[in-house]
C-alpha cells in the first residue's frame, strides 16, 4: 500500500512538472507571438517617396503668365504628405522646400544630372513601397488639358496608375477622357531602382488657360492631393 502511494506520489508529482513546463512553454510562445506582431506592425506600415519634380535652380515648364511648375508640384506634394501621414503612411520627400539636389559646384547641366540621380537613390534609400513623382504638364495646342498618370516597368505599377486616374477623373474631371500611360524608358526617375510601383502624375497642362487657372488655386491643389491620397489609400488597402 505504502508503495502504491509512493507511486501515485511520484506520477502526480510528474504530472504536475509536465503541467508547469507546458504553461511555460505557452507563455513564452504567447511572448514571442505578441512581440512578432509588434514586428509585424511596424514593417507593416507603408513607405510612401514623394518625389515633387523639378526645384531650386530648375524651375520645370512655365505657363504664359510666368507660373513655374516647381512651385506648385512642391504644394500639392505637401499637402500630400500631411494626409497620407495622418492616415498612418510613413513619409519621405525628395524635397519639402524651393531647392533641387544639388551641390553648389558645376555647370547648370551638372546640377540637373545630379539632381536627377539623387532622386533615384531615394527610392533606394528610403525602400519605399511606392514613388509617386508630381508634375505638370506643357504642350504647344493650349487645347490639351486634364491630369495624366505616367506607370513604369514594375508589374504593380500600371494598377496604382488607373486607380490614381480614374480618382481624378472622378474627383476634378469628368471631361477629362486621358488614360495612364506607360512610359517604357523615357523617365530615368522611373525606370531607375524600380522595385517599388512608381508613378508621375502629370496634374494638369500650364499651356491651358482653365487648368492654369486652377493649378494656381490653393483649394484645388488641395483637391488634388486629396484625390492622391485617397487613391493610394485604396491601393494599399486592396493588398
Amino acid at each position: 500500500m505504502k508503495k502504491q502511494n509512493n507511486l501515485l506520489t511520484i506520477a502526480l508529482a510528474t504530472i504536475l512538472i509536465c503541467f508547469a513546463v507546458i504553461l511555460t512553454i505557452n507563455l513564452n510562445s504567447s511572448k514571442l507571438t505578441m512581440a512578432s506582431n509588434d514586428e509585424g506592425g511596424e514593417s507593416n506600415t507603408k513607405i510612401i517617396l514623394i518625389d515633387p519634380g523639378h526645384g531650386g535652380i530648375d524651375g520645370g515648364a512655365s505657363a504664359a503668365d510666368g507660373t513655374v511648375e516647381k512651385n506648385i508640384n512642391l504644394n500639392i506634394a505637401l499637402e500630400l504628405a500631411k494626409l497620407l501621414k495622418e492616415n498612418g503612411f510613413k513619409v519621405f520627400l525628395t524635397r519639402d522646400e524651393d531647392r533641387g539636389l544639388y551641390s553648389d559646384s558645376g555647370s547648370v547641366k551638372e546640377k540637373k544630372i545630379q539632381d536627377l540621380n539623387e532622386r533615384c537613390k531615394l527610392k533606394k534609400d528610403t525602400n519605399c513601397d511606392l514613388f509617386i513623382s508630381i508634375h505638370l504638364n506643357k504642350f504647344s495646342d493650349a487645347s490639351c488639358k486634364g491630369a495624366q498618370v505616367w506607370y513604369s516597368k514594375n508589374s504593380e505599377s500600371e494598377e496604382i496608375a488607373n486607380i490614381i486616374q480614374s480618382n481624378l477623373v472622378a474627383d476634378l474631371d469628368s471631361s477629362n477622357h486621358r488614360k495612364p500611360k506607360f512610359a517604357k524608358d523615357m523617365y530615368k526617375v522611373l525606370r531607375t531602382n524600380d522595385d517599388m510601383p512608381g508613378v508621375i502624375v502629370e496634374c494638369g497642362f500650364l499651356s491651358n488657360n482653365q487648368d492654369l487657372s486652377n493649378l494656381k488655386n490653393e483649394s484645388y491643389q488641395k483637391k488634388v492631393a486629396d484625390s492622391l491620397n485617397k487613391s493610394i489609400k485604396n491601393y494599399f488597402e486592396g493588398h
